[in-house]
This record gives C-alpha cells, sequence and structure tokens, in this order.
C-alpha cells in the first residue's frame, strides 16, 4: 500500500470514528434531557399531595368547617322528615337530592377537623347540634361570619328547635309550604357563609366545597322557589 492510499485509509477511519462517537453524545444528551423532564413532574405531584393530604388553612376555614358540619346536620335532619309527610313528588326527590349531597360533605369536612387538630363541634354547646336535632333556642355563631337580615331561624338561616318541631308536626301541602320556605332560609344561609370564606379562607378544599355549595344551593333555591309559587 502506498502512502497516499494508507492516508486515505485512516482518514476515513478517522471520520467513522467520529461519526458514532457524536451520535453516542447525542443519544446521551436526549436521555439526560428526556430524564430531565421527567424529574420535576415526578416532584411537582409528591408537593401536591403533601398540600392536600396536609392543607394549608387559617382560622377562618376552622371556623367555617366547624360552622358548617351542624348546618349540613340540620339539612339532612329536614331532608328526612320529607318522605313521610309530602305528598309532592318534586319535593321528595329535592330532599333526597339534599341529603345524597350534604351527609357526604359531613363526613369530609370532619375528615379535615381531623387532619388539622381542630376540634369539632360540640354537640352541647350553642351552636352546636347532633343528627337527632338541636337544643330549642339554640343557633349558630361563627366569628367573622353574620346573619342575613330577614332570615328566619337562627343565625345562618339555621332553625331553631321550636321550628324544627312545628314542621315535624305538620303533613301534606301546609309540611310542604314550610319546609320549602325554611329550607330557602336554610340554604341563603349556607350561600352567604360560603362566599364569605371564598374571600377570607385560605385552605383551597374549603374553597372548592364552598364555590360548590354556592353553585349547587342557589340553584336550589331557584328550584324551591317556583315550588312555592305553584
Amino acid at each position: 500500500m502506498n502512502t497516499n492510499r494508507m492516508l486515505a485509509t485512516v482518514g476515513a477511519a478517522a471520520a467513522a470514528i467520529a461519526l458514532v462517537a457524536g451520535c453516542s453524545n447525542d443519544n446521551g444528551s436526549s436521555n439526560s434531557a428526556n430524564s430531565a423532564t421527567n424529574v420535576p413532574t415526578t416532584t411537582s405531584t409528591a408537593i401536591s399531595g403533601t398540600t392536600e393530604q396536609g392543607g394549608t388553612h387559617n382560622a377562618a376555614d376552622v371556623e367555617y368547617v366547624q360552622m358548617m358540619i351542624p348546618h349540613h346536620a340540620q339539612a339532612v335532619e329536614m331532608a328526612e322528615l320529607v318522605p313521610s309527610r309530602s305528598g309532592n313528588p318534586e319535593v321528595v326527590a329535592l330532599a333526597a337530592k339534599i341529603e345524597g349531597a350534604q351527609a357526604p360533605e359531613i363526613d369530609q369536612m370532619e375528615g379535615w377537623l381531623e387532619a388539622w387538630g381542630a376540634p369539632e363541634p360540640n354537640a352541647e354547646a350553642p351552636g352546636g347540634m347532633e343528627h337527632g336535632g338541636m337544643q330549642p333556642g339554640a343557633t349558630t355563631s361563627m366569628p367573622g361570619m353574620t346573619s342575613m337580615p330577614g332570615m328566619s331561624g337562627g343565625e345562618h338561616g339555621m332553625m331553631t328547635g321550636q321550628q324544627m318541631q312545628a314542621m315535624a308536626d305538620a303533613n301534606g301541602t301546609e309540611f310542604d309550604r314550610m319546609w320549602l320556605e325554611m329550607m330557602i332560609a336554610h340554604h341563603q344561609g349556607a350561600v352567604a357563609s360560603s362566599e364569605q370564606i371564598l374571600q377570607t379562607g385560605s385552605n383551597e378544599q374549603v374553597r372548592q366545597l364552598a364555590q360548590q355549595i354556592v353553585s349547587s344551593q342557589q340553584a336550589e333555591i331557584t328550584q324551591m322557589q317556583a315550588l312555592l309559587n305553584q
């Protein structure tokens, strides 16, 4: 082999080696880039999960949840009165819908209080109630929350023990009228309190529930007002 052919062969081999090395580096860079892209996603998911489980919150969140648990419990109690007293299928269906929505939300809110290390509402204290009913004359009171003028019952639309008993003693169309009027006031209290926590609360899950309450209960208020006008 002469010198020129030897140099040409060596040059070609060197070029081939350089080409292979370049491809290897490109693949390595691509793999590194893919790995780097995946890392933040995993980290972000972990942070999000921690936030959802622990949940940053403030005093307004705690007070809202502590108030809304007995508020929901009374709505469930009111709904349970309907099947044996109302002959209106629309009222019966609405009551079942309210009970089906609010009973699980009570469990959800109780879970938040437990996670936060905050006490649940005291059934013996004014503003607290068991599913069996409120103490006569008891009302709910939550710092920073105001009752709506003209609202029947206690604060936040809660019914007194006397009102609950009067409704339980009624039947037929009279029961329907009382139930619709009281549930409208009850819903208005929940909407007002929920709109307020959207301005003062810091917990995202609480805010989501509050927004859901505003949307669903405003629609139910419209439905109940239409039923009253039938």
